[in-house]
């Protein structure tokens, strides 16, 4: 007698923690470079040459914008560092979140690069390294349980922290530079 097995309604494996270490890893230090290129290009000379594209006011001067980059990278490390060594049952989710944040940033890259018919500096880490790692890190995880409140929550997350990174930065711009 034959039996059909229904492979369809396997539930995905939980990942090992040494793969959720490698992959927070690999995330963190792709978002750190990605920043660099941002930093190291010129991203607010960038964006002052561009005065067209919406919240020019918040990335005030290129210290200021480096400061931010600096907060965004040790918030997204420590959210890592948090997840694994606490083991947290979030970890996995939470990287695919991140994951889709990078696919996401790696993509608005490369829209305003076409639209303003200049390499947008982050364009090129973006594209290399963003965009891959997060496609290998939503293939490798488990799927995200999507619903309209994980959604609106990750959203609001993502430019909680990218905008709180830049008024935040804005307001220890004056205090760093007495310093």
């Amino acid at each position: 007698m034959v039996q059909n097995v229904d492979t369809t309604r396997t539930e995905p494996r939980s990942p090992s923690q040494r793969r959720l270490a490698v992959l927070w890893a690999a995330a963190i230090i792709a978002l750190a470079l990605h920043n660099a290129e941002e930093w190291l290009l010129g991203m607010t000379g960038w964006v002052a040459a561009h005065p067209w594209l919406p919240g020019q006011f918040l990335h005030g001067d290129q210290r200021q914008f480096g400061l931010a980059l600096v907060i965004v990278t040790a918030a997204v490390l420590a959210i890592g560092v948090i997840a694994v060594t606490t083991r947290a049952k979030w970890s996995a989710e939470t990287l695919v979140c991140v994951a889709y944040a990078l696919i996401i940033n790696a993509g608005s890259h490369l829209v305003i690069s076409a639209v303003s018919w200049s390499l947008m500096p982050g364009v090129i880490s973006g594209v290399l390294i963003l965009l891959p790692l997060g496609l290998i890190i939503v293939r490798a995880l488990p799927p995200v349980r999507w619903s309209t409140s994980a959604v609106v929550t990750t959203a609001i997350a993502a430019v909680a922290v990218v905008v709180g990174s830049l008024l935040i930065a804005a307001a220890l711009a004056p205090i760093i530079s007495v310093l």
